[in-house]
């Protein structure tokens, strides 16, 4: 609903990032996007593996994983097909069929009877096969950073470093702030001692409240996520901050 000016632009959009490039310069490549759907297991389950299991990969990727999770479930998946619609997160009876087949080559006594939910996400496939992370030919001062696809998260402080050299060879000054703290100094109610959460709750009693069973989350540290700053916007921000929705 406004217009901002900028004399810098990082592209970094995902599935969306061919269609953001096609508004400042000339097409140069595509993003396809591909789908990969998961079960989730209930915390039962949760020992059955200690580490990320993956088969040989092929060339659709590295294939379907058994991996626990940081919080002590499991995840099963992906399965993976390519799509036009970079939005359609929908799952599908075959897809998960591949994924629970896949997971049980690798794990032969797992099984999803203790699912407690499936979901679908997007991975940017880009036509170029690999990332694309460069000025933009055309267009001074936009950088595209493309096709970041599944390893991208591994490799995202090393992409960080890579674009700022790339925009100080095109001009940008880069002026380092003194203030700045990138630590978030914020324990959810759950993870406190009995004395700080008696606390807590003296204070605010929304900490009284749990909202989210499974992961023992409060009103108070989803109210918390929401004011806070760059707070959550949407039900998944809120999960993604607090793991509100996530057993």
């Amino acid at each position: 609903n406004e217009s901002i000016n900028a004399k810098y632009i990082i592209n970094a959009a995902g599935v969306f990032a061919d269609r953001i490039h096609n508004l400042a310069a000339p097409v140069d490549f595509r993003i396809k996007p591909r789908r990969g759907q998961y079960f989730l297991l209930d915390k039962i389950d949760g020992d059955m593996v200690k580490s990320v299991v993956f088969p040989c990969p092929t060339k659709m990727g590295k294939g379907t994983l058994v991996a626990p999770t940081v919080h002590g479930n499991l995840i099963l998946g992906p399965s993976s097909d390519d799509l036009e619609d970079p939005e359609d997160l929908s799952t599908t009876d075959e897809l998960l069929e591949k994924a629970r087949t896949g997971a049980k080559q690798l794990v032969p006594e797992i099984t999803t009877r203790n699912s407690i939910r499936t979901f679908a996400g997007m991975r940017a496939e880009p036509d170029a096969g690999d990332f694309i992370i460069r000025e933009a030919e055309g267009a001074p001062g936009f950088f595209d950073v493309a096709g970041i696809k599944s390893p991208g998260l591994t490799a995202a402080p090393a992409i960080a470093l890579y674009v700022t050299e790339i925009m100080k060879e095109a001009g940008v000054r880069f002026v380092p702030k003194k203030a700045f703290d990138p630590v978030v100094k914020r324990k959810l109610f759950i993870e406190m001692g009995e004395k700080e959460q008696t606390e807590l709750i003296r204070k605010n009693p929304l900490y009284g409240r749990i909202i989210c069973r499974c992961e023992n989350i409060t009103e108070g540290d989803i109210v918390d996520s929401i004011h806070r700053e760059a707070g959550a916007t949407t039900v998944d921000g809120v999960k993604r901050r607090c793991r509100a929705g996530m057993g």
